[in-house]
């Protein structure tokens, strides 16, 4: 176990962080999969971790350059695109901060798994202020958390802040911001669809070069990340894949139902079966390692009402 891994460890066996993301919390409490990508494993041991549905639940209907915001934040259509998704989820709050930054731990950790030498990674989330606290929001990982945690689990350097008064005066979130109800031509609409793919493909080339031009003599980094790391993550490659995701929903990530109750990994996994794989062999190898789940406590031995107390209690000060 690297660095990063014992860190994120720590931070979820003391409650420091919440899954609003149902796969990332499923990974977090110990699920995997393998080269297929539905072909989710149960783990052995469970892992604590904890995932709160009314985050995503509760969030207006919003849309993104014409792409519903509450599904981008998904982690199947997040990962790879966190500066997009920072400022798609930012349309939900009034002040906040969108930080860039170098992820040193989860470099080192992404050198170690994938044999690879980079010497950074970049990476942008949000933080709101959260009854007084510096509240992180990270769309990659689906996690909420405070900064000094998120600070504690990826050690982060390079530091880079953009904060809300100066985005929202720009012409490109104005841009954004304008268009939060307008719904891409994959969805339904009362137009024509070929009026829709038009009134898209306008949007987009109108998006890409207000983008692309913005200039702020004043301040470099919110130019930098607006016409280097906002276009790379949502320029008209980037939405023809969320656009054919959103669509046609081809892979099983995508296609999974998120559960609509908070949920706790130590009093639910178990009875969770949401994820359990379509293959025959790993779905026998599920089913006994979850009868291995109860051979230290069994079944007949649990006091239902005792862990039903418990688990409101719990479920009190998830968030």
């Amino acid at each position: 176990m690297d660095l990063y891994e014992q860190r994120m460890k720590d931070a979820q066996d003391n409650d420091k962080v919440i899954f609003y993301d149902y796969l990332s919390y499923k990974r977090a409490a110990g699920w995997w999969t393998g080269l297929i990508n539905d072909d989710w494993n149960r783990p052995y041991k469970i892992e604590r971790a904890k995932y709160y549905a009314a985050f995503l639940q509760n969030l207006p209907n919003y849309y993104f350059l014409c792409f519903p915001v509450k599904a981008l934040l998904k982690s199947c259509y997040s990962g790879g695109y966190c500066h997009a998704c920072a400022v798609a989820l930012s349309l939900y709050f009034d002040n906040f901060e969108i930080i860039t930054c170098n992820l040193i731990n989860y470099a080192n950790h992404y050198n170690q798994k994938s044999n690879s030498k980079i010497d950074k990674f970049e990476h942008t989330f949000i933080v709101i202020n959260f009854k007084n606290k510096r509240t992180v929001i990270d769309t990659t990982w689906g996690m909420i958390t405070d900064y000094d945690t998120y600070k504690y689990i990826f050690n982060i350097d390079k530091i880079k802040i953009i904060h809300s008064s100066e985005l929202k005066n720009i012409e490109i979130y104005q841009y954004i911001k304008k268009r939060i109800y307008d719904i891409g031509p994959s969805y339904e609409s009362e137009l024509h669809e070929d009026e829709v793919y038009e009134k898209y493909s306008l949007m987009l080339h109108e998006y890409m070069d207000i983008c692309k031009n913005y200039s702020n003599s004043n301040n470099s980094h919110l130019q930098d990340f607006i016409t280097r790391c906002l276009y790379q993550t949502s320029n008209s490659a980037c939405l023809d894949d969320w656009r054919m995701s959103l669509h046609f929903k081809p892979i099983i990530d995508f296609q999974i139902q998120y559960p609509t109750n908070d949920l706790f990994s130590f009093a639910d996994d178990e009875f969770d079966f949401t994820l359990d794989s379509p293959h025959k062999d790993t779905k026998e190898k599920n089913a006994k390692i979850l009868e291995n789940y109860h051979k230290e406590i069994p079944p007949s031995k649990v006091n239902t009402k005792q862990k039903i107390l418990e688990l409101v209690k719990r479920y009190k000060n998830l968030f």
